[in-house]
């Protein structure tokens, strides 16, 4: 990925002037590319109607930008050498801005799609690139000032993202949150070239694992392929979706067998032969997937079925989000004093326990009987992946800790994008089953009264009904998934720090807790 001071390029350190403007515009441009993560998501059935495609669709506009800034990470260290720090940076919110423009006009699908990945690609580019200016460009007594700094970036938009995207979506449209993206992203990129012209990194060519980066693009773009048309198709009745999993599977295995053997692969591999970084990278993507998932159910299936407005969703999970920025600073103090297995395990215990309540439901629940649980899951949200990522990342130090993270970001944005597809096709499917059940539950419709019998109104409230218990097992299946996730933590080893600067090594971690 990127190099550590002392192996990069001298530079004069920054005045103390500048490193506040920097700090305050590397923090701005951070907040941005990640607010439009969870700002998005409560937009996600204003979008699809904007656009006329069914919401299944727009779907895959989330999805597949999980999974574009998930190949941002592994290709970034080329681009860093090829072209330099500063030109990325430049050319990367640039781009955001104008593909952000193309998002806030269009009322075509495919281009919207086309614009949400290279949004997301861009987008993921500047995380690392920030990172790196900060690691190069300071001075090592402010370094940690700017490191601290840059973890609070990442951590504020998943706490406003939600409720200011409802906000904006019921209040004056969802194209506003791309076209406020323009001009704070032109602005960023050009206080940063001013800031950062002619202390431009040595460009260097080094080689491209091009082997490797086609067959993870093959890999992962098959496979989300067929999860995506696999909510409006009959999954693997259809020959498409078998096509696909087949080249999925193909490509993965080449790509296996490509890294393993290649001096400087695209993705390190080789490090899941670590017993704890393959264990933190299966808890970790698995619990990507059940969470993303969750959340998309939540936020798109309330306003669906349920009649909850944009700013009313973005509310429910608010607490979630309070508490896990408390809990987030905490679990970075105990993190030194408790071992990070025990925390991992209580933390993944507690979403367990939260998602049995969740199903626990035998009614449509009020938005109070909802706000508690993502209440109680914010209290383990801020110490569950920083306790995972230590677990993986045990051990490692210097540039092998950098290609650990590397492969980690892979691991959790593809599983946040498959996450979101095969949810909503397992709330769908099962939805449909317990709405045939409940219409051809001759006692059930006998109890109701007469006048209501073929009404609307019967019909509406057995989709309710059905809605509820479909969201009872999806929540369900993902209290066993954390649970699961909890005991193969019991596998893994006691955590050892190879990198002995805790504030670089907690925003090399938080480059995966993103």
């Amino acid at each position: 990925m990127m190099a550590l001071p002392h192996n990069v390029q001298a530079v004069p350190p920054l005045g103390a002037s500048m490193v506040l403007l920097l700090n305050l515009v590397i923090g701005l441009g951070h907040f941005l590319v990640l607010f439009n993560t969870g700002a998005y998501l409560p937009m996600i059935p204003h979008v699809a109607g904007s656009l006329g495609v069914n919401p299944d669709f727009a779907d895959w506009t989330q999805a597949d930008f999980f999974l574009a800034m998930a190949l941002a990470f592994p290709t970034s260290p080329w681009l860093l050498h090829r072209w330099g720090e500063m030109r990325v940076l430049i050319a990367a919110f640039v781009i955001f801005a104008m593909v952000s423009g193309i998002c806030a006009v269009t009322s075509h699908y495919d281009v919207f799609l086309t614009a949400r990945i290279i949004q997301g690609y861009v987008g993921g580019l500047t995380i690392p690139v920030s990172l790196q200016i900060i690691l190069r460009h300071y001075h090592p007594q402010r370094r940690n000032i700017g490191l601290g700094l840059w973890g609070v970036a990442a951590l504020t938009p998943f706490t406003l993202g939600p409720v200011i995207g409802g906000w904006i979506t019921d209040t004056i449209g969802w194209r506003w949150l791309f076209y406020v993206n323009i001009p704070i992203a032109m602005g960023v990129a050009i206080i940063s070239m001013i800031l950062l012209f002619d202390r431009e990194m040595e460009h260097r060519h080094p080689p491209l694992d091009w082997r490797g980066l086609i067959f993870l693009l093959i890999a992962l773009a098959a496979w989300e392929s067929a999860l995506n048309i696999g909510e409006t198709l009959s999954w693997w009745r259809s020959q498409t979706i078998i096509f696909l999993g087949i080249i999925s599977l193909i490509g993965l295995l080449m790509l296996v067998i490509v890294e393993w053997h290649t001096p400087h692969p695209l993705l390190d591999l080789r490090l899941l032969k670590r017993r704890n970084f393959l264990m933190g990278s299966v808890v970790l993507f698995f619990t990507a997937l059940f969470f993303q998932g969750s959340i998309a159910i939540y936020v798109v299936g309330f306003q669906l079925l349920m009649g909850y407005s944009a700013w009313m969703v973005g509310l429910l999970i608010l607490p979630m989000a309070i508490f896990s920025k408390i809990s987030f600073m905490l679990t970075q103090r105990l993190l030194n004093r408790m071992d990070a297995r025990i925390l991992a395990i209580i933390s993944l215990s507690g979403f367990s326990a939260a998602s049995f309540w969740v199903a626990s439901y035998n009614h449509p629940a009020s938005f109070t009987e909802l706000l508690w649980p993502q209440a109680f899951v914010g209290i383990f949200l801020g110490s569950l992946f920083p306790s995972i990522i230590a677990i993986a990342l045990s051990g490692l130090s210097g540039p092998t800790e950098i290609r650990g993270t590397v492969l980690l970001n892979v691991f959790r944005l593809s599983g946040q994008a498959m996450g979101i597809p095969l949810f909503a096709t397992l709330f769908d499917r099962r939805m449909i089953f317990h709405a045939h059940f409940l219409a051809e539950g001759q006692s059930s419709l006998a109890d109701l009264p007469t006048s209501l019998i073929g009404h609307m109104r019967t019909a509406e409230l057995l989709k309710q009904h059905a809605a509820m218990l479909a969201f009872n097992e999806i929540f369900y299946m993902a209290a066993w998934g954390f649970l699961l996730g909890a005991g193969l933590m019991l596998l893994s080893k006691a955590v050892v720090y190879g990198e002995p600067d805790i504030r670089l090594r907690r925003a090399i971690e938080e480059l995966v807790d993103l």
